[in-house]
């Protein structure tokens, strides 16, 4: 028989492991966030940053910024294109369904 006032084993153990060891993770978490942040700072004051940013190569897209490959420009095409294809190719087949059109109503 157990006092009136002690706890019992199961009111103790209401998964305690797990939430102590999820705040371990999330305040170890905030904690190397708060370094990164630090470093970060200090990088900017001293104006490091925005060397690093001068000598850095960006793709064409600025997507990725790290990388080796500098920006190309892109050469705009000569012909306009329609539906994917090439105008003048278009304009050849619709031409050519004309041709053959007209013979064969002049056949008729």
């Amino acid at each position: 028989m157990q006092p009136e006032g002690a706890p019992t084993m199961a009111a103790t153990n209401t998964g305690g492991g797990f939430w102590d060891g999820a705040n371990s993770f999330l305040g170890n978490a905030l904690k190397i966030w708060g370094d990164y942040e630090k470093v970060k700072a200090v990088k900017s004051s001293n104006g490091v940053t925005q060397k690093e940013h001068m000598n850095t190569a960006e793709l064409d897209n600025g997507a990725a910024v790290l990388v080796d490959a500098p920006k190309t420009q892109t050469a705009q095409p000569k012909e306009p294109m329609v539906f994917g294809l090439p105008q003048k190719t278009l304009l050849y087949g619709f031409g050519g369904l004309l041709a053959v059109a007209l013979v064969m109503k002049a056949i008729k």
